[in-house]
């Protein structure tokens, strides 16, 4: 065995517990669906779906439309997942100084003029 090399040493980064599941709305997926591939990201795939769904519907074809239309569903599913998850992230954050804050009727008010 070679001097320095450990054999315990993880290979990729895959094992590494330290970095968590990334959830941004910037993956890229590959969707392989009936007849097409499709890539982009969730919104990019939901909406090449559902103009796939509109082009089978207008040609008379209502099964694959159908299909079509289940695909873009998942793919929104994704979507407002990954929206949710956001949305919990910034209410998790507080406010930086200067930012404005929403009060209860849903007004904002700056930070400072809330304090004083």
């Amino acid at each position: 065995m070679r001097p320095g090399f450990h054999s315990k040493r993880p290979r990729s980064n895959r094992s590494n517990p330290r970095r968590g599941p990334s959830n941004n709305r910037s993956n890229s997926f590959d969707s392989n669906g009936p007849d097409v591939k499709v890539r982009g990201n969730a919104n990019q795939v939901c909406e090449k779906y559902q103009s796939l769904a509109r082009d089978a519907t207008s040609t008379g074809d209502r099964v694959m439309a159908e299909n079509y239309l289940q695909h873009a569903e998942h793919y929104q599913r994704i979507v407002n997942a990954n929206g949710a998850a956001q949305r919990a992230e910034q209410a998790a954050r507080p406010p930086a100084s200067g930012e404005a804050e929403p009060t209860a009727d849903g007004v904002e008010e700056p930070v400072a003029a809330a304090q004083s």
